[in-house]
């Protein structure tokens, strides 16, 4: 068990934290620049290392020695507000750019302008 705790910890290292900086930083492939905004890469960039401290939390405290009972509290504790606040986080910035891409492709709808200025004119 020891060995699969420790493989663990080492795939989620080098892999999570990297991909965490670069989506931080505002690089993403070229598929989901198209698809995503710079400010939703970011969000992403900021709710990996959140994936990454729950996704370590057990393999730490198991290989720590931690008291089972005293682990299973602090598990049940901090994993899933830690999942849901990256779910949290992502969400919102899904949302933000679902209503981005909305007011982009509609940008003058709710403003309301006089039938005698819609023409372009001042008089």
């Amino acid at each position: 068990m020891t060995t699969f705790l420790r493989c663990w910890i080492a795939l989620f290292t080098t892999t999570v934290p990297p991909s965490g900086i670069a989506a931080l930083c505002g690089w993403a492939p070229r598929w989901t620049s198209r698809r995503w905004s710079r400010a939703r890469m970011q969000v992403k960039g900021v709710s990996l290392p959140v994936l990454y401290v729950a996704a370590l939390a057990h393999p730490v405290l198991r290989l720590s020695g931690t008291p089972r009972e005293d682990a299973d509290f602090l598990l049940t504790a901090t994993i899933p507000a830690l999942v849901f606040l990256a779910m949290g986080l992502q969400g919102g910035a899904g949302l933000l750019d679902w209503f981005n891409r909305r007011h982009a492709a509609r940008p003058h709808e709710g403003i309301s302008v006089p039938a005698r200025f819609a023409d372009g004119s001042r008089d």
